[in-house]
């Protein structure tokens, strides 16, 4: 069994094996702290240190089970908000809730325990530097592939925590949240390897001066005139929401506060109405008109269904700018699709609307007054490619619809929005968001926050976005897949004509 366990040395010490097990454990639950609520941005590097210090003699087995220990408890607290909805509203007991976030949480690990592997092994000769340079190579290119395989889960990649403060956000509009996930691990890797602090101190305090240079730099410009809008946040708990008693109440309480706005564009969140657009009732839509007049429009959240029978998470406009539907492309397994041979898992679920179809790719803008802002509808904010081709097709800002009610008071709210800042400073484009529970709020183009509302409260913001052209870096050398062509470079160069050698 010993075969399979890493040693730690720490400060010329051998630990125990027991306590080595315990120190990466404990660092990998505590690194979510980085993200946002808490938002303490320079704790994940600190919380990698141990990882990254347990392959210094280890064998690809023990690196592999080094990272699998970091990885399992990493991702269980970072995404333990899932089994709320699994077992509150998806129909789970409890037990079997948190066993399915459990074997999630390990499928996730399994590709940094792939990283780790391939990394010892195929660890190139010479400099330290060298070294960790290649492991944060590898480790962001297995962050890149579970972003997309089995249609891929970005959730909680590392690159998403350093929204500002942090120094380095400067590099999202150049490399993006994967690449910004790149120079964690590699600072990390430079100094678990044990090279002296005057080697490594300057080397931090570079890459930090470099990135607040960059968040100097302004990567876009304004066009076009401000547009005034008003996010409408019902606060609707999940257990009222399919209700069929309270629908009515639901429905009317809405109209009366969308006729308290004052914006040109009223954003309803997600599912703000839980029927078939053709479901709605008409007098609804008179009261709505009414408050509308002329010349504002109301985009809302509701399902349709196409002339194949086929069920989508829409977003519906009525007034000025209507027609216009968007459908949402990136569906969450389980949650809204059944993956392939996931059947009786789907089924033992009782998620209402929960058998759905994915919309087109390429979909028409939302267009109201001169801006054109490309919708999104909740999951999808995780997905960086889909946004910036958004982007590369001339939207002037971004609008996302959310209804996180199903995760109750966790850190999934914040950790969403948090997200959403991140797409901002990646495109150059103001980010807004209007959910049923939190956060509702927006972001500007440089990551600034505009404006938000508190959580869980019935509320109205009245705000106004810009709207910006110009490309980022990130943007115009085709997002993720531009920062992953030149990592897999970097990785060949670093390993040379030796990559298949082994090591250990």
């Amino acid at each position: 069994m010993t075969a399979w366990l890493p040693r730690l040395a720490l400060c010329g010490h051998v630990l125990p094996i027991w306590a080595g097990v315990l120190l990466l454990a404990v660092a990998g639950a505590s690194a979510p702290w980085a993200f946002a609520p808490t938002e303490a941005f320079w704790w994940l590097p600190v919380a990698l240190l141990p990882l990254f210090r347990a392959f210094a003699k280890a064998s690809a087995r023990q690196a592999m089970f080094a990272a699998f220990l970091w990885a399992w408890p990493y991702f269980l607290v970072g995404v333990g908000w899932l089994s709320v909805a699994l077992a509150r509203y998806g129909g789970l007991p409890w037990p079997a809730a948190w066993a399915a976030v459990a074997l999630f949480a390990a499928y996730l690990a399994a590709w940094w325990a792939l990283a780790a592997g391939l990394a010892v092994r195929w660890s190139p000769s010479g400099s330290a530097f060298r070294r960790a340079l290649f492991t944060a190579a590898l480790f962001t290119l297995a962050e890149w592939t579970r972003g997309w395989a089995f249609t891929g889960f970005p959730w909680l990649s590392p690159g998403l925590s350093q929204t500002p403060p942090s120094p380095l956000a400067g590099f999202y509009p150049l490399v993006g949240a994967l690449g910004v996930g790149f120079l964690l691990f590699a600072l990390a890797g430079i100094i678990a390897s044990g090279v002296s602090w005057r080697r490594w101190l300057p080397l931090v305090a570079l890459v930090a001066a470099l990135g607040g240079a960059l968040r100097g730099v302004e990567w876009s410009r304004p066009v076009g005139a401000p547009l005034a809008l008003s996010l409408v946040q019902p606060a609707i708990p999940q257990d009222q929401k399919w209700d069929g008693a309270l629908l009515g109440r639901h429905l009317w309480r809405q109209a009366e506060l969308l006729a308290q706005t004052h914006g040109t564009l009223v954003v309803l969140p997600e599912t703000s109405l839980p029927l078939l657009d053709v479901q709605i009732p008409d007098e609804w839509r008179h009261l709505v008109a009414q408050a509308l007049g002329k010349d504002r429009t109301v985009l809302y959240g509701a399902f349709t269904r196409d002339e194949a029978g086929v069920i989508h998470n829409s977003a519906v406009a009525q007034g000025r700018a209507a027609p216009f539907s968007y459908h949402k492309r990136h569906l969450v397994p389980f949650g809204e699709y059944s993956p392939p041979l996931f059947g009786w898992f789907f089924r033992a679920l009782s998620i209402p609307m929960s058998n759905q179809g994915p919309g087109e790719l390429l979909q028409p803008f939302l267009r109201v007054g001169e801006t054109a802002a490309a919708v999104d509808i909740c999951y999808e904010s995780a997905f960086a490619d889909l946004i910036a081709g958004d982007v590369r097709a001339g939207a002037t800002w971004l609008l996302n619809l959310s209804n996180l009610a199903w995760y109750d008071r966790s850190a999934a709210q914040a950790q969403h929005a948090q997200i959403g800042r991140v797409r901002a400073l990646e495109t150059a484009r103001p980010w807004v968001q209007a959910t049923n529970t939190g956060v509702s709020g927006g972001f500007d183009a440089d990551g600034r926050v505009l404006a938000v509302l508190p959580e869980w409260r019935e509320s109205i913001l009245e705000l106004t976005v810009q709207g910006r052209r110009g490309e980022t870096p990130f943007v115009r050398f085709y997002g993720e897949m531009g920062t992953m062509a030149l990592l897999v470079l970097l990785t060949v160069a670093l390993r040379g004509k030796n990559l298949l050698g082994s090591r250990g």
